[in-house]
């Protein structure tokens, strides 16, 4: 334990005080406290700096840091991608400036209002990857508070600088492989375009599973979709399969955390592969 000094009661900044009490460290999983230190772990010592308004609680890193490493493959290089600003600041400008990107994003916010929208507000909903906001106005109407969380620092920059939200929200470096948040923490999880950069199933799965874990009613992820005509037709041309998941798959993880699938409709039948699943916890 931390000597008592270093835990003194200290007042945590506003944007973290809706959430202290559910966060866990992402290393040993026990509570944080905030001291006049700043953010700890009460067991491991561990401490997770502020940045730019922006709280860094991530474990970096892949397969490894759950002891099933593949030597080939991971997402490494894909979380280093957007850990500058400008590279988030162009990403997300596409989806800006590209007619078929900002025809994705019209989709992706008819099915997130749809989907979500029919189970009313919740307290807090966590946004896991948020990149660099392009969503989280879809979000944010269905929370009280909103958790953006994502490992790219230039994409939570970026959300950062995006005009405010219509409900108050709280910026979080952290990764989808080790969530700090206690299990059941949150009521509503969100996990957008994610999956389908993971390169080996055991990413995937781990990645789904903690998930479940921290989500107290449901669960909205999407998935690139084995069966999907898009893979069917790249497979049938002779070029590698996307990194896929099957309904039947999703379903059977979520089963297992005590929750259902219950819809995965399409984004597009034609122009993309990605499903979008909603899973909650059985009655």
């Amino acid at each position: 334990m931390l000597a008592s000094s270093a835990m003194s009661p200290v007042a945590a900044p506003p944007a973290l005080n809706p959430i202290l009490k559910i966060l866990a460290c992402p290393w040993c999983q026990s509570a944080v406290h905030w001291t006049d230190a700043g953010l700890r772990c009460v067991s491991c010592k561990a401490e997770f700096p502020e940045r730019s308004g922006v709280f860094d609680l991530a474990r970096r890193g892949t397969a490894e840091t759950w002891g099933t490493a593949n030597a080939e493959l991971s997402s490494q290089e894909y979380q280093e991608n957007y850990a500058d600003l400008d590279p988030a600041v162009e990403y997300n400008r596409a989806y800006e400036v590209r007619l078929f990107k900002r025809m994705s994003t019209f989709r992706e916010r008819q099915l997130i209002a749809r989907l979500i929208g029919a189970r009313g507000r919740v307290d807090t909903l966590l946004e896991l990857p948020c990149g660099g906001g392009r969503l989280s106005p879809s979000f944010a109407p269905w929370a009280r508070f909103l958790i953006q969380a994502d490992t790219g620092w230039g994409q939570l920059l970026h959300a950062g600088q995006r005009p405010p939200l219509p409900t108050p929200r709280v910026l979080l470096a952290a990764s989808g492989f080790h969530i700090p948040i206690r299990d059941g923490g949150v009521d509503g999880v969100a996990c957008v375009r994610l999956s389908h950069h993971l390169p080996t199933v055991d990413e995937r799965h781990r990645l789904l599973h903690e998930l479940l874990r921290v989500a107290r009613s449901y669960v909205l992820m999407t998935f690139f979709d084995h069966y999907s005509p898009k893979n069917r037709i790249r497979q049938w041309r002779g070029r590698p399969p996307k990194l896929t998941m099957t309904s039947r798959e999703v379903a059977g993880i979520a089963r297992e955390h005590g929750m259902k699938l219950v819809a995965d409709p399409m984004l597009s039948w034609l122009g993309s592969g990605h499903r979008y699943a909603l899973l909650v916890r059985d009655a």
